[in-house]
């Protein structure tokens, strides 16, 4: 077995393990792997990375699905006995697919730039 397909295996293992935090490629190679930046580039491409990230997050979920039932059914027990509504909206969303694996972050930054008029142009504060 080569370097790179060890490295592979190894990615593949502890991104795919739901109970290891899906860290960066930075701290992977520097962390998990022990090699330097220009190592692991020279092994892989970026695409060859974006490959194993999907091939690991897809075993992810494989291996995260007894979690999320219990995620389910702890939603569907709140939502039953003790009528909370939010529950109710969240486990019928979950359950007609409506809410996705990775929840959408808004990354946007909205900036509010305050713009002063000097004296000198005859304007006061």
């Amino acid at each position: 077995m080569t370097a790179k397909e060890k490295h592979r295996a190894k990615m593949i293992s502890f991104w795919g393990d739901p109970e290891n935090e899906f860290i960066s490629r930075r701290n992977m190679f520097t962390d998990i792997l022990k090699i330097k930046g220009p190592t692991f580039y020279h092994h892989f491409s970026p695409l060859e990375l974006c490959e194993i990230e999907s091939e690991a997050e897809q075993l992810r979920r494989d291996r995260s699905a007894r979690q999320r039932s219990e995620v389910m059914q702890a939603l569907h027990i709140c939502a039953t006995e003790s009528g909370n509504v939010s529950a109710a909206k969240e486990f019928l969303d979950r359950t007609e697919g409506k809410v996705p694996d990775q929840a959408n972050i808004d990354l946007t930054v909205s900036k509010t730039i305050v713009v002063r008029r000097s004296t000198r142009d005859g304007v006061d504060d």
